[in-house]
């Protein structure tokens, strides 16, 4: 009866401990050792399209190579709460945070809905504790020639996040909205940019850093000095950030290499600010196998480059 007990126990004990038995080493950076490295699930989209099992598999697979975090990009609040509230038990199992995300910009007319969804989504994961949307939406991508926002758009655009954001931090969330196709900065005249957004906002905005869309998705290429300047402004507000390689050719890059803004300045920027998610977004290729040796290679990239 007692060697039944005993196994009972074992099995029990490795069971509890499931694939998080092959967790690595969390990746640390011998430089910025505050620093969490994580990654994008869309990284995986196309071999594991979004569902509860093919995150699981990406969650499986930050534990196994060390990552910290992942974003679980839901792009118009889709997965219910329940299935998210299973992710979050399994994530959490596996010593895996999680940061929520959804694609849908502030004008887009079905906004408010998708986000009230994704805020119940949002708030059963531990980890960033935010929920991030994009800022621009169909006012750009129904018009492939438009570069900012005219004024009516801005202050609109303002309205709707400062409305997000009041709703997620009453959840005890931040909302952060990421710099995309729009310029940096307008004339302040009828030509309006991120840089105008983040100034008519309320306090309780925050913002999701990407680290390649001022040089490979905003419409007017932006100056390294300038996303500079507004990565320090702001700081104190980044939720946390995509790290995303944009040279040589101002495009997304499938590993991670040097960029435009070095990432060294970044990194500063970020652990100065105590903002320590950084998670690896990488242009996808057509084959599992290549996908994964990518963020393999983009840890060795950065321990080279930072130590680790």
């Amino acid at each position: 009866m007692k060697r039944m007990s005993v196994l009972i126990t074992l099995f029990l004990c490795v069971a509890l401990l499931g694939s998080s038995a092959l967790a690595a080493d969390k990746i640390v950076l011998k430089k910025y050792p505050d620093l969490k490295m994580g990654f994008l699930n869309v990284n995986f989209i196309k071999q594991w399209p979004l569902g509860v099992e093919s995150a699981k598999k990406v969650i499986d697979f930050a534990n196994e190579q060390g990552f910290w975090w992942i974003e679980i990009r839901d792009p118009y609040a889709t997965l219910t709460l329940a299935q998210d509230k299973e992710l979050a038990v399994y994530a959490k199992q596996r010593d895996i945070e999680v940061a929520y995300a959804m694609n849908i910009g502030l004008l887009d007319p079905n906004f408010m809905e998708v986000f009230s969804r994704g805020l119940a989504n949002a708030a059963v994961f531990d980890g960033p504790r935010t929920i991030r949307t994009a800022g621009p939406g169909l006012e750009f991508g129904n018009d492939p020639k438009k570069t900012f926002w005219t004024y009516l758009e801005i202050r609109r655009a303002i309205s709707v996040a400062n409305q997000a954001a009041n709703m997620a931090k009453a959840l005890g969330l931040q909302y952060v909205v990421e710099n995309g196709v729009e310029p940096i900065k307008g004339d302040g005249m009828g030509y309006y940019g991120t840089v105008e957004l983040f100034a008519g906002v309320n306090s309780n905005v925050g913002f999701q850093l990407d680290t390649g869309n001022f040089f490979c998705v905003s419409r007017v290429w932006t100056k390294p000095a300038d996303a500079q300047a507004f990565i320090e402004k702001y700081a104190a507000r980044m939720g946390y950030m995509h790290l995303k390689t944009s040279s040589p050719n101002h495009m997304v890059q499938q590993v991670l290499a040097d960029n435009e803004l070095d990432f060294d300045i970044i990194f500063a920027i970020a652990s100065k600010a105590k903002m320590p998610y950084v998670g690896f977004e990488l242009d996808q290729p057509a084959t599992l196998e290549q996908a994964i040796e990518n963020h393999k290679k983009s840890v060795e990239y950065l321990k080279g480059k930072f130590g680790g």
